[in-house]
């Protein structure tokens, strides 16, 4: 007999525990050695993306839910493993019509078991492990889910705090050339106007940088709130962005294809539940045949010992399935459309995210296009300050051009970026495994 002990929710000590959850504690430093991460150097001076989302996969409670719907499969399958049901039906008698001397009671017992039915309990075991099988993917699909989730997220707060940078520099630059303006104003050199419009870029910078500081604070929740974590524990970590200062290259168009047709978690998994949903037909298929039940007995008569057998047949077996095997086709037929609707909602995906990535790289080659420009005039700017042809204003008014034009580049390297995470997302996994890239056989 098993016995399983109370397991009653405790809301304020999860809530405690969420609290005090850290990154840098020896149980996420094992999970990361038992995957193979180095951690010679623990806590790791920087957390790059990978790192940080597989760190955290650990006690995510998406993937412990997952984690116990998987488990619930497996105990599913041990259930339908169990052999029929065999019972042992004791039969005690008495009777008042007896002789002198004779007992008035009789023992006997009786066993009640199944002949047939095995081929249904194979389906069933077959219908169970796909649905396990199922079950294991519902994690792989939440870890993806988490994944993409935090890579948003650390591209959203990479280009806000980059963009932060230059914006720091680009309000100091304005109050600067607000300053030179200023004193022309006042020599008469220039008008209202011109003093106006400069005060006024001044005024924008400024409220540019706090928006984008407010990018930044979002940015940082919605990092927290993907990995599960509280934010103390994002604020203790630096995080490293060399990878979105150098991403992979893409893969060939053939691979993308390959990948969405038989990599991604969504389909995999809604091709099991199609089997399992094949397999639960045969079970209802298998069921037309009656099962058979012996009833073989003894009794204990007065020192007579007398035997029986007994056997028990569903009646209109086939007929009482016309419903069950009817409601199985239609599952099945629901399970087949479900993935031919994954599947061409995959598909279109990654049209759109093909689509994004090419626009978003001619908007980058245009920014740069555009920097390049800047960046000469700036220079042409400099020598001409140098020489004597230029004054401060000039000067002042070239760089902030030249930071428009880096804001500018900016937020278009970060548009393809983000398109590159769309194709991740079409795919289903990273771009850094694709096996063929553009170019190569």
């Amino acid at each position: 007999m098993q016995h399983v002990e109370p397991a009653p929710l405790q809301p304020e000590a999860s809530q405690s525990a969420f609290r005090q959850r850290q990154l840098t504690d020896a149980q996420t430093r094992d999970f990361l050695a038992q995957r193979n991460m180095d951690v010679a150097q623990w806590p790791p001076a920087k957390w790059a993306p990978e790192q940080l989302v597989l760190a955290a996969l650990d006690r995510h409670p998406a993937t412990a839910q997952a984690r116990a719907r998987a488990q619930l499969a497996r105990a599913e399958l041990q259930t339908a493993g169990l052999k029929p049901r065999m019972s042992l039906a004791p039969d005690i008698e008495r009777t008042n019509e007896r002789d002198p001397g004779q007992s008035a009671w009789s023992v006997g017992l009786a066993l009640d078991l199944a002949i047939t039915g095995q081929s249904v309990r194979e389906a069933r075991i077959e219908r169970a492990r796909l649905l396990a099988d199922s079950a294991l993917l519902d994690e792989a699909d939440a870890a993806w889910t988490i994944r993409s989730n935090a890579r948003r997220a650390l591209l959203e707060l990479w280009s806000a705090s980059e963009e932060l940078k230059l914006l720091d520099r680009l309000v100091v630059s304005w109050l600067d050339a607000q300053a030179a303006m200023q004193k022309r104003y006042e020599l008469g050199a220039a008008d209202a106007l011109d003093l106006t419009t400069t005060r006024t870029a001044a005024a924008q910078a400024e409220s540019r940088y706090v928006l984008t500081e407010q990018r930044q604070i979002r940015a940082r929740g919605e990092l927290a709130q993907a990995l599960a974590l509280p934010l103390s524990a994002i604020d203790a970590l630096t995080l490293d962005f060399d990878e979105f200062e150098q991403p992979p290259p893409l893969p060939a168009d053939d691979a993308l294809r390959s990948a969405v047709t038989l990599d991604r978690i969504d389909l995999r998994r809604a091709l099991a539940r199609h089997a399992a949903a094949e397999a639960g037909l045969q079970v209802e298929l298998r069921a037309q045949y009656p099962e058979i039940r012996l009833q073989p007995g003894l009794l204990w008569d007065q020192g007579a010992t007398v035997w029986k057998l007994g056997a028990s047949l569903p009646l209109f077996a086939a007929q009482r399935q016309a419903g069950p095997i009817a409601e199985a086709v239609a599952r099945r037929e629901i399970a087949a459309q479900d993935f031919l609707l994954l599947q061409s909602q995959a598909l279109a995906a990654l049209d759109l995210a093909r689509a994004r990535v090419k626009a978003a790289t001619l908007d980058t080659d245009g920014a740069e296009a555009e920097h390049d420009e800047a960046r000469l005039q700036f220079t042409r700017t400099e020598q001409r300050f140098t020489r004597g042809d230029a004054d401060r204003l000039d000067r002042v008014l070239a760089l902030t051009r030249l930071l428009e034009a880096d804001i500018r580049l900016l937020q278009a390297r970060t548009r393809t970026l983000a398109s590159r995470l769309a194709l991740e997302d079409a795919m289903q996994r990273p771009l850094a495994t694709g096996a063929a890239t553009e170019g190569q056989p």
